[in-house]
């Protein structure tokens, strides 16, 4: 199967010349970002919903799905996206409560969940080969769309952890814990970790306090149960480095 081959069998499937979808999503780079403005009007028969997609891209062309959610049974209705503004109207029997924009995820867009993981990663990359500068400010790009993103406040509490800056650690880690708690570990692993600062710093009794608590999220991620047991036997020791072992 080559490019061309699957583009010859979707354009046979759907009966469109399907270039142009190939050229923006093979050939070409970026992704659009989708902004919704509706206004609801009565009718004799029901409601009208009238409003546009704006996209930054002026030559990205989709088609895009609604939902119009209503008192009754929800409303579908596709849009072919077009230039920077694309208008629609829909007729409903119920009252629109709300309109959802590609409900079902299938268009790759820019959103501020898309800058949030981006950014992560970004950060991850750096912080692989040691660029702890560079990924914190990475991290921060992410925390910039999402105050409250538990995954960012974590990522930067590992570098600090990683720099032996344990009390700006400690501070992300409780951020992380009063966060979106976004993917769910972040819980059991702020918790564990900050046992750890507390081992460190000579606090037996708070961090023990700290790994009980881990252990009762009962999230086992990547044996986090394990290693939340392991510290409450015995106090975690930082590890020495390779220069001050020898």
């Amino acid at each position: 199967m080559t490019t061309e081959s699957f583009k010859a069998a979707a354009e046979k499937a759907s009966a469109q010349n399907l270039g142009y979808f190939f050229i923006q999503w093979i050939e070409s780079s970026g992704a659009p970002e989708f902004k919704l403005e509706y206004t609801i009007f009565r009718t004799q028969k029901g409601f009208r919903a009238m409003g546009k997609i704006a996209q930054d891209l002026d030559t990205f062309r989709m088609p895009v799905d609604l939902k119009i959610e209503t008192e009754g049974n929800p409303e579908p209705k596709r849009v072919e996206v077009m230039g920077t503004s694309s208008e629609f109207s829909v007729d409903t029997f119920g009252k629109p409560k709300a309109i959802l924009l590609d409900p079902d995820n299938r268009v790759l867009r820019y959103s501020n969940q898309m800058r949030v993981a981006v950014a992560i990663r970004r950060g991850e990359q750096f912080a692989e080969i040691s660029e702890f500068g560079e990924a914190l400010r990475e991290y921060q790009k992410a925390l910039e769309a999402n105050r409250t993103g538990s995954l960012a406040h974590y990522r930067i509490a590992e570098v600090f952890f990683l720099q032996n800056n344990y009390q700006s650690a400690a501070n992300e880690f409780r951020e992380a814990l009063n966060g979106d708690l976004q993917p769910k570990w972040t819980e059991v692993w702020s918790h564990i970790n900050l046992g750890k600062i507390f081992d460190i710093t000579g606090q037996r009794e708070r961090a023990v306090n700290e790994y009980k608590q881990a252990e009762r999220t009962k999230d086992n991620t990547q044996g986090a149960l394990e290693e939340a047991a392991k510290f409450l036997k015995s106090p975690y020791e930082r590890q020495k480095k390779a220069a001050e072992a020898q």
